[in-house]
Order: structure tokens, then C-alpha cells, then sequence
């Protein structure tokens, strides 16, 4: 890492803001390996991978949006018990909350399991797209926002974890089976992750700063 330097704007010299903070830092030609972070708040402004990560973020986004589907479209498990047997869909769980008259945890496991993964996908789908094409579409700045309140709602991987421990549970009381739908959420899992760990909120916006 090399340390940023922060101080008032110059014709000749190009500074960069923090998206988290708004502190600024100059700009500068950096080498591979190398990134610059913001010494007041530590968010990383710009890195040597650059377009590249972007271009897999979106590629993973894309990814994860296909599984979204298939994971919410195939049962992740059996459970037969008594000679009753069920197939269980992600939104089962959720269903099942609600007949219980659970309606505020529901609402909650629905939008983290759900409608925020879903809609960050999206959201970093539509941010990368621009990016690689070099377009200033609108609504850029806020999606930007957008995405970094619903990353950290992007709960499927530990939905994932959930759903392999209550099996531990479930195989006590009857016989539990693993269906195709788990496959897909694993999968959607690991895209998320990779999603997440490719972005960078803050090159998107320098380069829809540099779009004509």
C-alpha cells in the first residue's frame, strides 16, 4: 500500500474523494499489488486491478442473479417423518413464519434471504455494466449508496450455513434428504461472496466521474 496524501485541489494535479468520508487523496499512476486507501477512514479509493476486478464483479453478479433463480426454484431438502414427506423451498421456511403469525421475522428473513441479495446483484450488476461500458447512466451515485447498505444485508451465505446446521436438528426427528436446490444455493453462496470481495464502489464512481 502506498499512503495517501491529502490537501487542497491544484489545476495540475487530480485528487480522488473518499466515498465514505469525502476526504480527499491524489491521485497517482500505481503498480501492480499497489492501492490507495483513505487515511481518515481506511476505505480503499483505488487499486492497480482496476477495470479487471470490475469485469468479474459483473460476471459474478450475472452468476449469482441465474442461481438466484434456480436456488429459489428447486427444493434444498426432504424431510420425511412418520411417513410424511415434504420438499422445502427457501421460501418455505418463510411461509411457515408467517402461519405462525411470525410476520415481522418473515419480513426479515425474506428481505435478507431474498429481495436484498437479489436486489444488490442488481444494483452491482447494473453499477459494473456502466463501468465497463464507460456510460454515464443515471442514478449511479445513489445506487452506489444503495449497494453499500445492502451488502451487508446480503445474508444468503449465512441462510446457507443455517440450512446445513438445522439438519443436525431435523435428522432426529425423521429422515432428511438433500435436493438440487442445495447445490444452487451453495453456488449463489460462493457468487455472492465473490460479488462482494471484486467491487469496488469506488472506481465505479471515478470512472462515471471520467464518462462524457
Amino acid at each position: 500500500m502506498i499512503p495517501p496524501v491529502a490537501s487542497k485541489d491544484t489545476n495540475k494535479e487530480k485528487w480522488l474523494h473518499c466515498s465514505r468520508c469525502q476526504a480527499t487523496c491524489l491521485d497517482r499512476v500505481l503498480e501492480p499489488h499497489q492501492f490507495l486507501r483513505c487515511g481518515r477512514c481506511g476505505e480503499e479509493i483505488k487499486s492497480h486491478s482496476g477495470i479487471a476486478a470490475i469485469e468479474a464483479a459483473w460476471a459474478f453478479a450475472t452468476t449469482g442473479l441465474i442461481l438466484m433463480i434456480l436456488a429459489n426454484s428447486h427444493p434444498i431438502l426432504n424431510f420425511n417423518i412418520a411417513g410424511n414427506s415434504q420438499d422445502n423451498h427457501v421460501i418455505t421456511g418463510i411461509l411457515g413464519l408467517s402461519v405462525d403469525g411470525y410476520y415481522p421475522l418473515a419480513a426479515l428473513v425474506f428481505f435478507s434471504a431474498i429481495a436484498a441479495p437479489t436486489l444488490h446483484l442488481l444494483v452491482v450488476w447494473y453499477l459494473s455494466a456502466a463501468c465497463i461500458l464507460n456510460q454515464k447512466w443515471p442514478g449511479i451515485p445513489q445506487l452506489l449508496g444503495l449497494a453499500g447498505i445492502l451488502e451487508s444485508w446480503n445474508l444468503v451465505p449465512v441462510f446457507t450455513i443455517s440450512c446445513m446446521l438445522s439438519v443436525v436438528k431435523l435428522a432426529t426427528l425423521g429422515t432428511v434428504h438433500w435436493m438440487s436446490g442445495a447445490i444452487w444455493l451453495v453456488l449463489l453462496s460462493l457468487s455472492i461472496l465473490l460479488t462482494i470481495q471484486f467491487f469496488n464502489r469506488q472506481y465505479v464512481l471515478m470512472r462515471w466521474e471520467e464518462a462524457e
